[in-house]
């Protein structure tokens, strides 16, 4: 089928890399990527767009507008190449929402990559200084690549590291699979560990039910959480405890791998959770949600796969800590 993509926006080099490899004509290239792409066999000027992806409005993604079959055939590609990425919907035929969590903007680097030196998280420190972090590549990597470790690593820190410190209060970003975006209570920093990508959080300003999600205990005024989140790692730790240090049980919140930001963390909820009680009982809980999601469209099977055994690996290390602690 002959589509006629018109790409424009943050991701288009990335995504234009993988659309022609793909053997998707990309067309009215802008002059950017015409300048990048030239000698490309699929680049066409002169040919009627089909289809068109532009940025979504927070640059976590794309939407995409096209006729139906078109549609099904872009989604397709982007689902085989970026297993994480969330594909929504909307209540217009004609558009479906892309998500692109810490994994498929990490393939979407490597992709930008073999066009033009790219720095590690590019995409992702795009949607804080996009103009910035154009600038530092075409400065810094475009005659020496090979110092690409050493300007990613300091773009990391000027960006992201030198806005925390301890007792400031950032946000979580807690998105659902429908595109929601839920702000939990937020959490003051405790520790930071910038070589593990690493923060611990308190946090004590509750908000929405009366009870603590599967754990099913109720709050009370002077309980707090430690929050310990890992960028990159495919769950949330919240531990929480009543005011006088008592433990209240803890709740493994699993979702698309944390990504940091400088007043936030963000992540995609993938539903189902692991509970744990003082006692050292355990549970897995909405896995009856994720499998409507998975129905609907919005998540791959090897994404969903992926969530399952997150969960039991969480599960069997759990096991193996009662194991051990009863020799």
């Amino acid at each position: 089928m002959e589509v006629g993509l018109k790409i424009r926006g943050i991701y288009s080099t990335a995504l234009t890399k993988l659309f022609l490899d793909r053997g998707v004509t990309v067309v009215s290239p802008s002059d950017m990527i015409a300048k990048r792409f030239k000698g490309a066999k699929k680049i066409a000027f002169n040919r009627p767009v089909g289809t068109e992806i532009t940025d979504l409005e927070d640059s976590q993604g794309i939407l995409i507008k096209g006729q139906a079959e078109q549609l099904e055939l872009i989604v397709q590609i982007i689902r085989e190449t970026l297993f994480d990425a969330i594909c929504r919907k909307t209540t217009n035929d004609l558009f479906v929402q892309v998500e692109f969590p810490y994994l498929a903007k990490s393939a979407l680097d490597e992709f930008r990559d073999s066009v033009l030196p790219t720095v590690f998280n590019h995409h992702r420190l795009r949607i804080i200084a996009s103009e910035y972090v154009d600038l530092i590549e075409v400065k810094e990597l475009t005659s020496h690549p090979q110092k690409k470790e050493i300007v990613s690593q300091d773009l990391e820190r000027r960006l992201i590291w030198a806005n925390y410190k301890k007792g400031k209060e950032i946000g979580i970003e807690h998105v659902k699979l429908d595109g929601r975006v839920i702000s939990l209570s937020e959490g003051r920093i405790l520790e930071m560990a910038p070589k593990q990508n690493k923060l611990v959080l308190r946090r004590d300003k509750f908000k929405g039910r009366s009870k603590y999600d599967g754990l099913n205990v109720s709050k009370e005024e002077g309980d707090y959480a430690i929050t310990d989140v890992r960028e990159g790692v495919w769950y949330c730790q919240h531990t929480y405890f009543r005011r006088d240090g008592r433990l209240i049980g803890a709740y493994y919140n699993i979702n698309t791998p944390v990504e940091l930001y400088p007043d936030r963390i963000r992540y995609v909820d993938l539903e189902i959770d692991v509970v744990r009680w003082p006692d050292r009982n355990t549970k897995i809980i909405d896995e009856v949600e994720l499998e409507k999601f998975c129905e609907s469209g919005h998540l791959s099977t090897e994404l969903q796969n992926k969530v399952k055994r997150t969960a039991r690996e969480l599960i069997d290390n759990f096991s193996g800590e009662m194991s051990t602690r009863g020799q």
